[in-house]
């Protein structure tokens, strides 16, 4: 997992970087902890609907945020039912140009001279409250066994494929191969779409429907990792 820690309106926090995730999203109470429920517009409240269901409070356009040495204005949505305080998505991430380098395991932020490098906290560093939550969440499980927990998106257990069947040869006049309409007609999902057939079958072997997965990849704009993310982080 990939945290920084980051200080909102002077209060620090460790916030959790999510290329994934379509939205930068604060819960509850860390918008009090920071003393910016005022700023909550109200006027985008909601239900987010995926995995369950998760109130959505509001919305805050434009809070100053602090990553490293570099000050920049975010927005987020405040929404309950997740255990992470801060979750930079790919809004804030694009709005900065920033870039995720595994290679010096830091948040790069492009600044004038010289770059920003924030590093990513170590694995002794990361709230034990998100470390908890992902022992104890939910699971759900998928087709040939996959589990998936429901909060974190974390993959428990990898979906077991069955051994295809070899074919036995058979006496008699031999068939005619199939054509191309009934070959092309095997395996489609029950909803027409120009997103590959691998994409939507690992989504639906987290536990999804083929619609739901169609809809979270024209969602995340054909992004495999975001249309998950985009189901998970619904909660």
């Amino acid at each position: 997992m990939l945290y920084i820690p980051v200080e909102v309106n002077g209060h620090a926090i460790k916030a959790f970087v999510d290329s994934g995730a379509q939205t930068t999203i604060m819960s509850p109470a860390c918008a009090e902890a920071c003393n910016i429920m005022r700023l909550i517009d109200q006027r985008y409240s909601g239900i987010a609907q995926g995995v369950g269901t998760a109130n959505i409070i509001g919305r805050v356009h434009s809070v100053q945020m602090k990553i490293g040495e570099k000050f920049v204005m975010s927005s987020f949505t405040v929404m309950e039912g997740k255990s992470i305080d801060l979750l930079l998505g790919l809004d804030m991430l694009k709005r900065y140009r920033m870039h995720i380098n595994l290679e010096t395991n830091a948040l790069v932020i492009p600044n004038e001279p010289k770059n920003i490098e924030v590093p990513f906290l170590g694995e002794a560093d990361i709230p034990k409250n998100f470390q908890e939550a992902i022992e104890n969440e939910p699971i759900l499980t998928g087709p040939e066994g996959a589990q998936i927990g429901a909060k974190s998106g974390a993959v428990k257990h990898e979906a077991q494929k069955p051994a295809t069947a070899v074919p036995t040869p058979q006496s008699g006049p031999s068939q005619p191969p199939p054509g191309p309409s009934s070959a092309t007609g095997i395996g489609l999902p029950s909803r027409q779409s120009p997103f590959p057939r691998e994409s939507i079958d690992k989504i639906t072997e987290l536990g999804f429907s083929r619609d739901q997965a169609v809809a979270a990849l024209e969602a995340a704009n054909g992004n495999l990792d975001g249309a998950i993310s985009f189901l998970v982080y619904s909660d």
